[in-house]
């Protein structure tokens, strides 16, 4: 089972690829965006956060229902709909019945001109990716309320802090916490109280059931 990533940065990309190759499981995680060796080379047209996926899915949406991969994750952090020209009423409303991130999900699923295939999964960490790790980690409650998750990583030292004192994102470390966070994902019962780990590992896990029917 082949999977492409397309995410805000080379730390998320960790994130999501463990859980992937551990849940689905997936034979192989290929990061098509951020594309750091066009990074290193300077081209404009590459970036990382929101806006360089949303400029990516616009770009190479039609591509990407070729059927190279088997699926496609999509990660941006619902912080994003609080800033800049996300931050409106309609991307933070719902109707009853509803996840209230479901504007959003559609939001950013309306960026891929033509649609997105069906094996394509959007994962909103809320409100950063971060708090995914925290929950893993600590014992605090209500973590996806948290206003600055890596901070608070920093705070316990679950990661280090740059010499300007900010928290330190190393994609090596970010790998490493995310051992004990697909353990996490593997307990229904715990990963109920990270509404959007928990939403986006059963997405995993029926995507990966519907392939591999379609594969016997």
């Amino acid at each position: 089972m082949r999977v492409g990533v397309i995410c805000e940065g080379s730390t998320d990309f960790a994130v999501i690829e463990a859980l992937a190759l551990e849940l689905m499981p997936a034979d192989e995680c290929v990061q098509l965006h951020p594309n750091f060796d066009r990074l290193r080379a300077g081209e404009t047209s590459a970036g990382t956060g929101w806006q360089a996926v949303r400029k990516f899915l616009r770009n190479a949406g039609p591509a990407l229902g070729l059927g190279v991969y088997d699926a496609l994750i999509i990660q941006v952090d619902a912080s994003i709909r609080f800033t800049g020209e996300l931050a409106n009423a309609k991307l933070r409303a719902s109707r009853d019945g509803e996840p209230e991130l479901l504007p959003l999900c559609e939001h950013v699923r309306s960026w891929a001109e033509g649609g997105l295939p069906e094996g394509a999964v959007i994962a909103l960490p809320r409100e950063d990716l971060e708090s995914w790790l925290l929950a893993a980690h600590t014992n605090l409650k209500h973590i996806e309320t948290q206003a600055d998750a890596a901070e608070e990583l920093a705070v316990r030292r679950l990661i280090a802090r740059t010499k300007s004192g900010a928290p330190d994102k190393d994609a090596k470390r970010y790998r490493a916490l995310s051992v004990a966070l697909t353990e996490l994902a593997k307990e229904p019962r715990k990963r109920r109280q990270v509404a959007e780990l928990d939403r986006f590992v059963d997405k995993l896990l029926s995507l990966a059931r519907a392939i591999r029917r379609q594969k016997v």
